[in-house]
């Protein structure tokens, strides 16, 4: 068997194949990095770089070294871009080949493999792996893969799921991939990996995913104001909200002048429905009565819960008007203390005289 067959026999080997046009189609949609000098499958690298030929017969793009699939479905199926289910499980692979020729007999030492799985929640998740090795050129490659769906979703690490699986080796590896990296190798993970497919492998883990289940709408609004006139200077007010899937708080009334200043302001604190705000003012004037309803889930506002009202000015009272004596207007008598003795006077002198008639008449 000549070199390329054998690097392509101990490839296929693994068991863990992609189907070339599929990951093509994701290129798109993920990236690779640094930027280094690629090579071929028939003209491989002379010195030891990982992840650089662009034609790998099965693989493809090596520069894409990271990719996945369900953990039910064919290994043709690994790819670079996926969309996802809640509780689905993954099979993520990472593929490291030192490029360097067979002949050349190049080891690259202390090779790890890390991979960082996304912390949060989203509908679109990406995934980073790295290979480095301490004489590699570069010395660290790396590619991300794009996982998505239609709802927000985490991706769970399924611990003590990472395996290293070369043509020679099917052995555990730690939980550390997910952290800090573990070091890989063909025969163990000893870190040496030497040029040549038949040497390269794989690094895979299992992730879960969690589809969050999706939280009903939340709606709130200050639905009216009504206002009732109790007397010139008060008017009663009633707000009326509407919430779905959210708790009111409080009622904020305000009340401002004609120059837009703020001349009463109110809390309501209850989480009713409907909250009830005086507004009493004896200065005449027009004034603006708005109301913010306030929810757990923010704060409901609109033109519908504003009023206005007008504060009249108090009625004048006229000055009392004369009475009238057969057509002419008789003056009111005087009563300070002059009149009181005029008065007293008058009296005495009449009964003097009444005294006089009387005791004439019985005489």
């Amino acid at each position: 068997m000549n070199t390329f067959s054998k690097r392509l026999a101990g490839f296929v080997g693994l068991g863990i194949v992609t189907s070339v046009a599929v990951a093509a189609i994701a290129y798109a949609a993920v990236t690779f990095g640094p930027s280094r000098p690629t090579f071929t499958w028939a003209k491989p690298a002379t010195f030891i770089t990982f992840n650089s030929i662009t034609d790998n017969p099965t693989w493809g793009d090596e520069r894409f070294l990271v990719k996945a699939r369900d953990v039910n479905a064919a290994p043709s199926t690994l790819s670079t871009k996926m969309s996802v289910t809640d509780n689905q499980e993954l099979l993520v692979a990472v593929y490291f080949h030192n490029n360097a020729a067979a002949n050349l007999n190049l080891v690259a030492k202390n090779t790890k493999v890390k991979v960082d799985l996304p912390s949060g929640t989203a509908s679109n998740q990406e995934l980073k792996a790295f290979i480095s090795a301490d004489n590699a050129t570069p010395q660290t490659v790396f590619s991300t893969m794009d996982l998505t769906s239609g709802s927000l979703f985490t991706l769970q690490f399924i611990p003590g799921s990472a395996q290293l699986k070369t043509n020679f080796v099917t052995t555990a590896l730690s939980d550390n991939i997910v952290k800090d990296g573990v070091l890989v190798g063909t025969n163990s993970p000893n870190g040496n990996v030497p040029g040549c497919g038949e040497f390269s492998g794989f690094a895979t883990l299992r992730v879960k995913v969690k589809v969050e289940k999706e939280q009903p709408q939340s709606k709130f609004a200050c639905e009216a104001l009504d206002v009732t006139k109790v007397n010139r200077t008060r008017f009663d007010f009633t707000a009326r909200a509407s919430v779905t899937n959210a708790t009111v708080q409080s009622y904020v009334f305000t009340a401002k002048d004609a120059n837009g200043n703020i001349v009463d302001t109110q809390t309501v604190n209850t989480s009713a429905l409907s909250a009830n705000y005086t507004f009493e003012r004896d200065v005449a004037g027009t004034y603006t009565i708005s109301v913010v309803v306030k929810t757990d889930k923010g704060d409901a506002s609109g033109t519908q819960c504003v009023k206005q009202v007008t504060v009249e000015a108090p009625p004048v009272t006229p000055p009392p008007t004369p009475p009238v004596v057969s057509g002419k207007v008789t003056e009111i008598p005087v009563t300070g203390p002059g009149a009181v003795v005029g008065i007293f006077a008058g009296a005495s002198a009449l009964a003097g005289v009444g005294h006089y008639i009387f005791r004439r008449y019985v005489a």
